[in-house]
């Protein structure tokens, strides 16, 4: 059972990893530094994020006179040529995607003996930003809705054989009313063998937290229900951005801090039954779903049964 306490928590102690892995980077490498300019054309502005596999900043194209990303490719574990493989799959995979809601790879280099690449900066806001720094409340049928649009997106990868592995509120943008979907990092070919507990290649590093390895397994597995979980979690972050407003006033800590670890969502968030089944299902405690055309149509079904103020 999703908890809110717990996950927050876990929020929590995800992004200290990211801070400690970034300080790693700096120590044992060459940070790009601000105001630099790298391969005679990216002037490096604001370091954007780091994760297992990668830093990301925003630069300027001066050759464009356009603002883009550059992603130097640099596993904290297994050297270069494992650098170069996560390099080769994750360019591979963006040049296969036309579409307005996937970064655009411009131009593949290397620097200073490291894999970069240029992408396109995507305009909008993370959903872990507007929960976490804007404190955006979303109704269940705006979360709804933009979890809709998600699995139009994980239908295009996955017709393209890809999953994403790694759909997160900090990975999904809003833009106006439209969703992207970014940081292909973890994102893989999907298995001939179709096994739902497939294990990764063992050069992969998982990116999870080791105190939960049910989790971990479902979100890294080679499967394509790893994108479906990675999703119920997310629908249960936006569904308790509400929860925070209604039962604990204006301070979101206080409602963190007073969530009874022992009763969950189930309990905790008042909403249709149709959406409790559909979470249920993303979340691998009833029948999972077998595809993403499957849980469209039950979104469709449920959208409608909503309240109209929603």
């Amino acid at each position: 059972m999703f908890n809110l306490t717990r996950s927050y928590r876990k929020h929590a102690l995800s992004i200290i990893h990211k801070k400690i892995s970034s300080a790693l980077r700096l120590l044992g490498g060459i940070p790009f530094r601000k105001g630099s300019v790298i391969a005679g054309r990216y002037r490096i502005g604001r370091w954007l994020g780091s994760g297992s596999y990668g830093v990301a900043y925003l630069a300027e194209d001066l050759q464009h006179g356009r603002d883009c990303v550059v992603k130097r490719v640099w596993p904290l574990r297994g050297g270069s040529s494992r650098a170069d493989l996560i390099y080769s799959m994750e360019t591979d995979m963006l040049r296969r995607f036309s579409h307005p809601a996937f970064p655009v790879v411009y131009e593949s280099f290397l620097w200073r003996g490291q894999r970069c690449f240029a992408m396109e900066f995507m305009p909008g806001s993370s959903l872990d930003a507007l929960l976490f720094r804007d404190e955006r409340k979303f109704t269940e049928s705006q979360s709804l809705r933009i979890i809709r649009q998600l699995l139009d997106l994980v239908i295009i990868l996955q017709g393209e054989g890809i999953i994403h592995r790694d759909i997160s509120i900090a990975n999904v943008l809003l833009d106006g009313d439209t969703v992207k979907l970014i940081d292909f990092g973890l994102a893989r070919e999907i298995p001939a063998s179709g096994d739902l507990l497939a294990e990764p290649p063992a050069w992969e590093e998982l990116d999870a937290l080791d105190d939960d390895p049910s989790e971990k397994k479902f979100r890294r597995a080679l499967h394509v229900s790893s994108d479906f979980y990675a999703i119920g979690h997310l629908l249960l972050f936006l569904l308790y951005s509400t929860y925070a407003m209604e039962d604990a006033g204006p301070d979101s800590s206080a409602a963190i801090a007073e969530s009874d670890p022992s009763r969950g969502w189930g309990h905790e968030l008042e909403l249709h039954p149709a959406t409790k089944k559909l979470l249920r299902r993303l979340l691998m405690t009833e029948q999972p779903f077998l595809n993403a055309e499957e849980i469209c149509t039950c979104v469709d079904d449920i959208l409608p049964l909503l309240p109209a103020a929603d």
